[in-house]
């Protein structure tokens, strides 16, 4: 590397850094671009061209049927994905990279449980293939973040309440939404759901109203009221603690907090093993296993000791380990396949 490409990286490091800095403030730069280019510009994978995942649907030992179904494709920064240099970087370093990820799919999952039809995550709209236009009703320093860091396609038909209708399910009949967080992709579907009880951590639902980051409440449908989830202080196996969603105890929702403010997943126990949905704890399994830290984490420290919780359940626990952005978790649902990690 010569000289002048040495320079030209230190600025593109240092602007970069700059930027997601004034985001993080909210005092982003409206729409400009500090690195002097656009950067979905920079050679990413088309995802117009993807064919969607094959949803799954299995029944569990205990006869309750589950469904796997994918609303989109995201693509992100591989800084983003990874954490790459010190921790204290995180942010610079995804605004500053310059590389992308392959696409990866948005999930979500629905429970047909006997004491009402349960929905974890509500996905994304068709509207976000266009971001710029999508979010500009969020904040400067939220917008900047999310248009320049992800890019989002999702097909009208692919949202989640004409796939509802596709497994011959009604989104009117939904009881429960449980979201494991508020970002974006996660967290956009709510107007389908009308009749829903919609359950969010209170750490993230106050967190998000504090100071938004990936989360863009003005895109939610009026009158949106969710429930702000709050634990019991009894441990649950791993967990520091947990809340048991239904009277039989068998689908639970425990903190997972350090992706986001308050990130949580859910639990649902059979005879003979948990699926466990895991949102964002992890982008996939592998990350599980081998214990990487996505470079994308509210709080570290919180990260880390949710990853360490939810490999320990693991261990103890026979598993089917869910990632939402896990190409394989619909194959590991298919499969009831159980994820073996060793402490």
């Amino acid at each position: 590397m010569d000289q002048l490409q040495e320079k030209q990286l230190s600025r593109r490091r240092f602007l970069g850094g700059l930027a997601t800095t004034l985001g993080a403030l909210g005092l982003g730069a409206g729409g400009y671009n500090l690195l002097g280019r656009n950067s979905s510009s920079v050679a990413a994978q088309n995802t117009s061209q993807l064919a969607p995942l094959t949803p799954i649907t299995i029944t569990t030992a205990s006869g309750i049927r589950v469904h796997g179904v994918q609303t989109g494709w995201i693509t992100i920064k591989n800084a983003h994905y990874r954490l790459q240099g010190p921790e204290s970087l995180r942010f610079p370093s995804i605004v500053a990279d310059l590389t992308w990820t392959q696409p990866k799919p948005m999930l979500f999952w629905v429970i047909e449980h006997p004491e009402g039809l349960i929905v974890v995550d509500t996905g994304e709209r068709a509207g976000a293939k266009d971001l710029g236009t999508y979010v500009a009703c969020a904040d400067p320093g939220n917008r900047f973040i999310i248009t320049r860091n992800f890019k989002v396609n999702v097909q009208e038909e692919s949202e989640l309440g004409p796939q509802l209708v596709k497994l011959g399910l009604s989104p009117n009949e939904v009881r429960w939404v449980i979201q494991t967080h508020l970002h974006f992709d996660h967290a956009n579907g709510f107007e389908f759901f009308p009749k829903a009880e919609v359950l969010v951590s209170s750490a993230e639902l106050y967190g998000q109203r504090r100071r938004p980051v990936g989360a863009v409440s003005c895109l939610y449908p009026a009158g949106f009221s969710p429930k702000a989830l709050e634990y019991t202080t009894k441990p649950y196996e791993t967990f520091t603690s947990y809340h048991a969603l239904t009277r039989a105890e068998d689908v639970v929702i425990v903190p997972t907090h350090g992706h986001s403010y308050g990130h949580q997943s859910i639990l649902l126990r059979d005879n003979d093993k948990t699926f466990f949905f895991a949102g964002d704890v992890v982008f996939d399994e592998r990350q599980l296993l081998e214990q990487e830290m996505a470079g994308i984490v509210h709080d570290t420290t919180q990260a880390r000791d949710s990853m360490e919780r939810t490999r320990r359940f693991t261990a103890s626990t026979p598993t089917v380990f869910l990632p939402t952005h896990d190409p394989a978790s619909l194959q590991r649902l298919a499969a009831k396949q159980l994820t073996e990690v060793k402490t």
